[in-house]
């Protein structure tokens, strides 16, 4: 039997405009908005900054 949980779209964090990866719920929305991993999604943060706009850029042309 499947877990309902389990295919529930996160819950969307407080903040649409800056990516944070400290609560794990938020960095599971983010990695299913961006289709990435935690690992690419933390890499992109690093390099980037916190901006959607630009872990979005990031993520699309080095993909």
């Amino acid at each position: 039997m499947t877990d309902v949980h389990s295919l529930a779209a996160p819950a969307a964090p407080a903040d649409l405009k800056h990516v944070s990866l400290d609560r794990e719920s938020d960095a599971r929305y983010w990695q299913q908005r961006f289709s990435t991993s935690r690992a690419r999604l933390e890499q992109a943060v690093e390099q980037v900054g916190h901006n959607v706009s630009a872990i979005a850029e990031f993520l699309h042309h080095s993909g």
